[in-house]
């Protein structure tokens, strides 16, 4: 791999190339405004390294130590001029639409693109798995602003809520899922019906063939989406789809499949498996998706039963041919959907990412803005994660990955370094005095 493509994905050049992403953004604050002494890049890099170090009070940290110092880590690692205080902070997040702040996580797909690693997504015969998932990130008894979402209860209390719909392109063997799109699920001005995941997905999929149109994309997801309008919509966007499809809510093709299974038309394929599970697959062609249509998919269902005798079962719809080759890693991918709750929601939920941390409500965005920022600082870290041998080896050596961000946490309050990769050396050699900055 040419070492220019290599360097491309350092901390620091990609931290720098998000920037310049973010100074394209409009500024529509007045002049005379005494906010306008803040630039936005200084805003949103300052929230990217919130949401990268983990930490909520690192603003006010970092002008600690710009008053003690006349620098901070906010100027030497993530390009920050300036630290806004938080609340204005919050103030000049609010209003900027998020559709310029995701163009920060297409940048990075397009940094991994020309390198190794990008190779290491592709699955059934070269095409990239794309998993859709809903999530909360808000929930109060109180409104917090006119697009929250409002849920009534059977005893008559009413709860509000933000949510969102995340994309990410995954692969079951690397368990190293990246995001690509984050829509969010909000009430609009003027309209009576709520918003819900489909009709997120539905505004998804044609800007994720736009965006992505040179690549061959299957979309993975849940039940919810294995619906003839969501169907039709992937198939004209040229893309594939598996998609969950449980028994009881499309009872059309378990009626066709009582059929077609007396006329032998159900393939079978069982082994034991290296672990010793046995797994039983199933699979047919050309079955109705519903009885008032004739569009037709292919279903495959997959039984394992675990040495110990634990039974996983699961069923799919596909627009992939399903075969004797193809119907392991058909499986295989369909259960990647797993990724992105477990690797994706789980880490930035309950391990550090405070996706759910309330770091400010705002009138218009400032919340979804603050989960965007939140999945860029993941990509970053996934990144690193496939590309910093610094990175690992200092993951490695500090065990526990909360034992590394406190590290990091600490040393970065405390101590000026000249950039990321010198903090990094300092962790693996404590005597190295050299790394910090002492300018």
């Amino acid at each position: 791999m040419p070492k220019l493509t290599m360097e491309s994905l350092r901390l620091s050049n990609l931290l720098s190339a998000i920037r310049e992403e973010f100074c394209k953004i409009p500024d529509r604050r007045s002049p005379e405004s005494s906010a306008f002494a803040f630039p936005l890049p200084e805003v949103l890099m300052s929230g990217l390294a919130m949401m990268f170090l983990q930490d909520p009070s690192l603003l006010a940290f970092q002008r600690h130590l710009h008053e003690r110092h006349r620098r901070n880590n906010l100027q030497t690692i993530f390009h920050v001029n300036e630290v806004p205080g938080d609340s204005q902070f919050r103030r000049l997040l609010d209003p900027i639409e998020p559709y310029h702040l995701l163009k920060a996580l297409n940048l990075c797909i397009h940094k991994l693109q020309p390198t190794k690693f990008w190779k290491e997504f592709r699955v059934l015969d070269g095409r990239y798995a794309v998993i859709f998932d809903g999530f909360e990130f808000f929930r109060s008894s109180r409104k917090g602003c006119s697009h929250c979402l409002e849920f009534n209860h059977k005893d008559g209390h009413v709860d509000y809520a933000h949510k969102a719909l995340a994309v990410a392109f995954a692969n079951p063997l690397k368990k190293l899922p990246i995001p690509i799109i984050v829509e969010e699920i909000r009430q609009e001005d003027g309209k009576t019906k709520q918003d819900c995941e489909m009709n997120a997905a539905k505004r998804i999929i044609p800007e994720l063939a736009k965006q992505h149109s040179h690549m061959s994309m299957v979309i993975v997801a849940d039940d919810l989406f294995s619906k003839l309008p969501i169907v039709k919509q992937i198939e004209s966007s040229g893309m594939e789809y598996i998609l969950v499809a449980k028994p009881a809510d499309h009872q059309h093709i378990e009626e066709n499949l009582t059929g077609i299974r007396k006329t032998g038309g159900v393939e079978h394929l069982k082994f034991k498996n290296d672990d010793g599970s046995v797994h039983e697959y199933e699979w047919a062609h050309d079955l109705e998706l519903v009885g008032k249509s004739d569009y037709k998919t292919h279903w495959f269902a997959c039984k394992i039963i675990s040495k110990a005798g634990k039974t996983y079962k699961n069923s799919w719809i596909t627009n992939i041919k399903p075969t004797r080759y193809n119907i392991k890693e058909l499986v295989s991918v369909g259960r990647s959907r797993w990724q992105i709750e477990n690797q994706v929601f789980d880490l930035l939920k309950n391990h550090g990412q405070h996706l759910e941390h309330n770091f400010g409500h705002g009138k218009e965005h400032l919340a979804f803005n603050f989960i965007i920022l939140n999945f860029i600082a993941y990509m970053l870290q996934q990144i690193l994660k496939m590309s910093d041998r610094l990175y690992n080896l200092t993951l490695e050596w500090m065990g526990p990955r909360y034992e590394f961000w406190e590290s990091i946490r600490a040393l970065i309050h405390f101590f000026i370094w000249a950039d990321w990769e010198s903090l990094l050396k300092h962790m693996l050699d404590g005597d190295d005095e050299s790394a910090l900055d002492s300018s």
